[in-house]
């Protein structure tokens, strides 16, 4: 039965109010996403800032002639970051496949040796430090029960240790020259 007011009946208005829910709840999702996105954009910036700032120090340590930790080392940092970086001798298929021929008269093989030494934490050759060296730095926090990362890798020249290494190398190759002449008659 309709009425005469000309009013909406009941199933109207709860058909209206359906659609509304709905209508708000979808809004709302797509609202409480776009916060959540908008927050993890922001530790994502943070932790890039905090990288290569990071990254930035370490450089300015080679810069100063600062001796480098070889190694792995994990710090905690303010808002809940935690910053962990390794830094490694840096080891590369060309130093390892040189042919025994050429280990005797190669300098390269010098880098090999002394990264190799490094890595395995013995002495190294005349105490030399290796020169080529790869730093991975890693930015971690959690957000939402899941851990999210920034990762950089980056690659160095200690100069006082190529300073170092090339000294040696010219008095190795100096004292192999010598011995050579002497052995030939």
């Amino acid at each position: 039965m309709r009425s005469s007011d000309g009013g909406f009946t009941l199933f109207e208005v709860l058909g209206a109010v359906a659609i509304l829910a709905i209508l708000y709840t979808t809004l709302s999702t797509v609202a409480i996403r776009g916060l959540r996105s908008e927050g993890e954009s922001r530790r994502m910036l943070e932790a890039s800032l905090l990288a290569d700032w990071k990254l930035s120090e370490f450089e300015l340590e080679l810069e100063t002639g600062a001796a480098v930790d070889i190694g792995f080392t994990e710090d905690e940092e303010q808002d809940g970051f935690t910053v962990t970086w390794d830094v490694t001798p840096l080891e590369t298929p060309i130093f390892e496949n040189l042919s025994a021929n050429q280990k005797d008269t190669n300098p390269w093989d010098q880098v090999s040796q002394i990264a190799q030494a490094q890595a395995g934490q013995i002495g190294t050759p005349g105490g030399a430090a290796a020169p080529f060296l790869q730093l991975e730095l890693k930015i971690s926090w959690f957000e939402a029960g899941n851990e999210r990362s920034v990762t950089r890798t980056i690659f160095a020249v200690d100069e006082d240790a190529a300073a170092e290494f090339a000294t040696a190398s010219a008095k190795k190759r100096g004292a192999d020259e010598s011995d050579r002449e002497r052995e030939e008659p």
